[in-house]
């Protein structure tokens, strides 16, 4: 029960049907497809795809876990926040294609423990998987002072404004609502930190930037509009 007897790289539309559960580890971002659904599994997450599921993937590596007990009725997206699936199929890759005795007991341990944190991080999933993937792009490019929210939305294969709907509907606030508000967390956190290089305290410009905001001016206003004092006077509080 739980071992894992297959770690396979799926990069195209070749079909698969498996009996026994089947986990989507991302290389990057990967691309679940199942008739005419498309699941973005963007990188730190994962897909569950329960048994006798018809579906192809692309650019991902696809672990299959024999007679793993896990509540999932169809594919579903998972966070990876601190990559443990990943090193797991990283470890179950290397054992799978090694020459090691009794390598079936290290794959029986490692499919256990996948099979334990995907049911564990399950419970954290409150958003589709349109709204997930808009939230770790989101998340993943806070200091990016080049990323456009407007881009990573429109590379996905559904229309702008129903992601735009849906994302609000799921979390209360419109992507870009979102990306300030986690870019002033994380603004608010810096200057809490009191964050500094070798000489001296980083100064408002460079916890811009570290925010993702090209211009230090209108990071101060924005600051200033969600903590009615500038980044200047906070950090003297």
């Amino acid at each position: 029960m739980n071992t894992i007897t297959s770690v396979v790289s799926a990069n195209g539309a070749e079909k698969r049907i498996s009996k026994h559960f089947e986990i989507a580890v991302p290389q990057t971002t990967a691309q679940i497809m199942q008739a005419d659904k498309t699941f973005p599994v963007p990188a730190n997450s994962f897909a569950v795809i329960p048994p006798l599921t018809e579906y192809s993937a692309d650019n991902a590596v696809i672990i299959t876990v024999e007679k793993a007990l896990l509540p999932f009725k169809e594919i579903t997206v998972i966070p990876d926040s601190f990559g443990e699936v990943c090193r797991i199929s990283e470890q179950a890759q290397f054992y799978e294609q090694s020459q090691i005795p009794k390598k079936e007991l290290v794959l029986s341990a490692l499919g256990g423990l996948v099979v334990a944190l995907a049911t564990a991080f399950s419970e954290s999933v409150k958003y589709s998987p349109v709204t997930e993937t808009v939230r770790a792009e989101i998340l993943d490019n806070l200091s990016n002072v080049t990323f456009s929210l407007e881009a990573a939305i429109k590379k996905l294969p559904l229309n702008y404004d129903y992601v735009r709907k849906l994302f609000q509907k799921e979390t209360g606030a419109t992507p870009l609502e979102f990306l300030t508000g986690e870019r002033m967390k994380l603004a608010k956190n810096l200057l809490q930190s009191g964050i500094s290089n070798q000489y001296s305290a980083y100064t408002v410009s460079q916890i811009a930037e570290a925010c993702g905001f090209a211009e230090p001016l209108y990071f101060s206003r924005v600051f200033k509009k969600y903590y009615g004092i500038s980044p200047t006077e906070y950090t003297k509080t």
